[in-house]
């Protein structure tokens, strides 16, 4: 397995152990005053009793550390040469960006930031998803840290045009996560790790539907990083594929794998954080041996009209999770969006996304994830 660090930032410094030598120092000190008038006592061997029977104090035990993940769904600002923002996308995140809190930020890129031509379909009739290598700044400037980019058009500019994305992607001074057989390690400013991996399935990515692969690859994270995260780019599209079913899905002829398997699979070998993307609507979550797994977070936002937004295709949520170091979930909360008229995320104060994601909790039963009046996830059991 390859291992691709990001730029560490700076981990905040602490003056505790600094301050506790400096108490010790000061009482030596006073003693040491109220003792200077007088000659110290003989030394006499006691035979070893004194020390014996001194009894060292106990040092408090640290804090546990935490961190915040916030991810959202499929997101692309616009599309070379014809459906390109007026702004060059400086406006695209201008709703939501005051909602998108976190230690690590990460963002499903649906599509290439190259405009290398390229034909995936063989001569066949395909749509395509690309733009200007500078539009990784637009991410940027949004709070991004992360961007995914195992999904159906991440290749859509070809191998030379995947590259040029992760390129791109760096200079902006983010990650890319989603490269085959590749984790992405992510510093926190707490001193902690994340380790992120992305699958889709397709062949030039890690293919979700290869569990072995999947297994090697969570696994491989959870030797180099304190948290893993699993992102991935699976399931059927549309409404009429808004349930996560039981066993393979297909679309479009396509063998797109077990989708509850491989989160499980995820969960199984050290991912503390399983997130979905791909049917273009939201999914259910569910907890799973005390891990969230959320299955689709939906279309984020695709400006100028580059995904359908009728109903639940225009509906999303960010999901923002908190977690400990040994990854328990300390607080999870959903922040509904949806795509306005042409596809930019904004608020959606009427929270749709919330009537979406507790009628979907019943596809998992117990174990299905509800959200209350204010988006905070109900998680049975943590």
């Amino acid at each position: 397995m390859h291992t691709t660090p990001s730029a560490a930032r700076p981990s905040r410094g602490t003056r505790l152990g600094r301050r506790g030598l400096l108490v010790a120092s000061a009482a030596g000190l006073a003693a040491a005053a109220a003792c200077g008038e007088e000659e110290p006592p003989p030394a006499q061997d006691d035979g070893g009793q004194a020390a014996a029977e001194t009894t060292p104090a106990e040092s408090p035990s640290p804090e546990p550390r935490e961190i915040t993940i916030t991810h959202v769904g499929d997101t692309m600002p616009g599309s070379y040469p014809n459906q390109m923002a007026s702004d060059d996308g400086a406006g695209f995140f201008a709703g939501v960006r005051d909602a998108l809190p976190g230690d690590v930020v990460i963002a499903n890129l649906e599509g290439a930031l190259s405009t290398l031509e390229f034909d995936k379909c063989g001569g066949g009739e395909c749509t395509y998803f690309r733009l200007p290598a500078e539009y990784a700044q637009v991410f940027a400037d949004a709070g991004f840290d992360v961007l995914n980019q195992a999904n159906n058009h991440g290749w859509d500019a070809g191998p030379d045009g995947a590259i040029e994305t992760q390129e791109a992607i760096r200079e902006a001074g983010m990650a890319v996560c989603g490269i085959k057989d590749e984790v992405c390690l992510v510093e926190t400013e707490s001193g902690l790790t994340v380790g992120l991996v992305g699958f889709a399935p397709y062949t030039f990515y890690t293919d979700n539907r290869d569990l072995d692969a999947v297994a090697a690859l969570v696994a491989s994270a959870k030797e180099q990083a304190d948290i893993v995260v699993a992102t991935a780019h699976l399931g059927a599209e549309g409404t009429d594929h808004r349930h996560v079913p039981e066993g393979v899905e297909t679309y479009l002829g396509e063998d797109r794998g077990d989708t509850r398997a491989f989160a499980r699979t995820c969960v199984d070998n050290g991912a503390d954080l399983v997130f979905g993307h791909g049917p273009h609507v939201l999914r259910g979550m569910e907890v799973y041996n005390g891990k969230l797994i959320a299955y689709s977070l939906g279309n984020f936002g695709g400006g100028q009209n580059l995904f359908a937004t009728d109903g639940p295709l225009g509906r999303s949520a960010i999901l923002t999770v908190t977690v400990r170091e040994d990854g328990t979930i300390l607080a999870a909360q959903a922040t509904a969006t949806r795509m306005d008229g042409d596809g930019y995320p904004q608020l959606d104060d009427d929270h749709g996304a919330f009537e979406d994601l507790n009628e979907l909790a019943a596809d998992f039963g117990d174990a299905g994830v509800r959200v209350d009046d204010n988006g905070a996830l109900i998680i049975p059991g943590v």
